[in-house]
This record gives structure tokens, C-alpha cells and sequence, in this order.
């Protein structure tokens, strides 16, 4: 399907009142179109409208359910069923990283774990990075740490969907940020108010 039947199909979608708001995608979509493709889409047809999840993600936040009951409350707790795994359809072009999603960023009552490029910090980090990444290219072996480091430095992540992706227990996803930060290379902020300044979806 092409980006035009998309929004052809998309404002067919706004128009009928049992959509109640929610845009759906066919699944294909989300590994054929581009982060160009999906703001080209944003701006046709705008940011006020819901999107349905695709199966990928719903598929973490069922496992993200299971493991981290706590978590997933805090995100979705509230959401009515017909709501569930809905977002701002401003997050179109988060959905189209094969990894990363829709960030979790915003926590009220837990401690958040997101990162951006910009939390990695201190005098040794740029040396600290360029050794993982020569290590990850020759296939050697890197710890929990190591690996963080390298996927924060490529994209922001938040700790749930790195120990999700690459099947790391949470807690030593926890003991490598703990690690990090006290030897001065990254910058941890817990709590939501204090992440905001560096979480943006710009499209």
C-alpha cells in the first residue's frame, strides 16, 4: 500500500464514528514505510487523532504486564479496554524502529529508566564508547553495561525495552545503570518532571 491509499484509507477511517477516534494500520506497514514516511503521513492528516498500537508493541506491553504489573499500571492502569495500547498518532515514527516503540518516559509513581544521547557523560565516556563499539563490531563478548552505553548512544531507550530486546534480567539491567553511574558516565533522572527537557518527539 502506498502513502497515499494510507491517508486515503486513514481519513476514510476519521469519518466513520464507530472508529471512535482510532486510527488502525495494516501490520505491514510499520517494516515497509520510513521515519519520512510516517511524518509525511502526520502531516496530512495531523496529530489529533489516536493510533492502535501494532502488534509488536502490544506484544511488550503484554510482557512488560506479566513481569513489571507495576509499571504497566502506572502506564495503562487507567485506560478504559476499548483505549488500551492507544497512543497520539504523534508517535507514528517511534513505531517504525524495529527496536524502540513507544518510550516509557513518563512514570508518576514509579522511578523511571530512560535515556537519551545526552545522559551518557563524563571525561572517559566518548573513550568507554569507542572500545564497545570496536568490541561489539568484532563480536567480542561486551557486559550489560557495555551494551546499555551503546544502545543509548544510538537512540534514546528506556531500561524495560532494552532488557525486553536483547532478554537481560531487569535487575542487572539496574545494576549496570547503578555501575554507570557512579563511575560518573551517566546521568539518571527518575522522575518524569525532570526527564521532560530531554524527551522530544519533534515531526
Amino acid at each position: 500500500m502506498n502513502i497515499n491509499a494510507i491517508i486515503t484509507t486513514l481519513n476514510a477511517q476519521m469519518s466513520n464514528p464507530g472508529s471512535r477516534g482510532i486510527l488502525t494500520f495494516e501490520e505491514d506497514i510499520f517494516s515497509t514505510l520510513t521515519v519520512d514516511d510516517a511524518k509525511y503521513i502526520i502531516s496530512q492528516v495531523g496529530t489529533a487523532h489516536l493510533m492502535r498500537l501494532p502488534k509488536k508493541e502490544q506484544m511488550f506491553f503484554e510482557w512488560l504486564k506479566e513481569h513489571h504489573l507495576l509499571v504497566w499500571n502506572d502506564l495503562w492502569g487507567n485506560d478504559e479496554e476499548e483505549y488500551l495500547y492507544t497512543v497520539g498518532l504523534e508517535f507514528l515514527p517511534l513505531m517504525m524502529d524495529p527496536v524502540r516503540g513507544f518510550p516509557i518516559c513518563d512514570l508518576l509513581t514509579l522511578e523511571n529508566y530512560f535515556f537519551v544521547p545526552d545522559h551518557l557523560v563524563g571525561e572517559e565516556i566518548s573513550f568507554y564508547l569507542e572500545a564497545v563499539k570496536e568490541r561489539y563490531l568484532k563480536q567480542e563478548t561486551v557486559t550489560v553495561a557495555q551494551l546499555l552505553v551503546l544502545e543509548i548512544s544510538m537512540a534514546p531507550i528506556d531500561a524495560w525495552r532494552f532488557s525486553y530486546h536483547h532478554r537481560i534480567e531487569f535487575e542487572r539491567v539496574v545494576k549496570a545503570i547503578q555501575d554507570l553511574k557512579e563511575e560518573g558516565m551517566l546521568l539518571h533522572l527518575g522522575k518524569a518532571e525532570d526527564l521532560a527537557d530531554f524527551v522530544s518527539f519533534e515531526y
